[in-house]
């Protein structure tokens, strides 16, 4: 399966998600510091809503600081969609092939997976995509330090996902599946209970 197919599958899927949720659940707390579930969701409608031309003046008008663009798109979209049409948005536009300035195809698989995965964890409801999709992603992720840090948390350390065939680097064990290990890889601190080695105290550390 080529990548936009997983894409646009994936957005498919979380669309229809989302429409199921409840108003509170839409309030609960994502896995993405500060921000709700409806201000990842939201958060999320910008690579296929937005134009390179729209992002790039947001980020210019934030002066180049992504965290303070991305605060102020979400703000601005959840003030100005209801949680019906922010499902729907994410429907409607998984087709969508538009990618932001500096954004390769993976990274935009990779904002899909791990930011669906912040969405299910903190509304405690499954929801899981293809393990291809995962996999996929460590394998983008394993290498990153811009915006994730991956490459520095996971040095010396022997990854190993016991849903798939995929493991790297060498060194103390950190296992669990292809998920976990995402969430964990970038970052978040919930998945650390779902893994298991002698190397998670040290990727917990960093």
């Amino acid at each position: 399966m080529d990548t936009w197919t997983q894409v646009k599958n994936g957005r498919e899927a979380l669309g229809r998600y989302l429409t199921a949720l409840s108003v509170d659940d839409w309030n609960k707390p994502s896995l993405c510091t500060a921000w709700s579930v409806k201000d990842v969701a939201a958060h999320m409608l910008v690579i296929p809503t937005m134009s390179k031309g729209q992002v790039f003046r947001a980020f210019a008008g934030s002066r180049f600081n992504l965290d303070r663009m991305n605060a102020k798109v979400v703000g601005k979209l959840t003030a100005s969609m209801s949680t019906a049409e922010i499902a729907a948005a994410t429907l409607s536009s998984a087709a969508s092939r538009g990618m932001p300035p500096g954004l390769k195809l993976p990274g935009v698989l990779n904002e899909l997976v791990i930011h669906s995965a912040d969405i299910a964890e903190g509304v405690g409801q499954p929801f899981d995509l293809p393990t291809e999709d995962y996999v996929a992603c460590l394998d983008h992720l394993k290498d990153m330090q811009p915006v994730f840090g991956t490459k520095q948390r996971i040095a010396g350390l022997h990854l190993q996902a016991t849903d798939a065939d995929w493991s790297t680097g060498s060194g103390p064990l950190v296992a669990g599946t292809s998920k976990q290990l995402l969430l964990a890889m970038a970052g978040r601190g919930a998945a650390f209970a779902n893994l298991t080695g002698d190397g998670i105290d040290t990727l917990r550390s960093r």
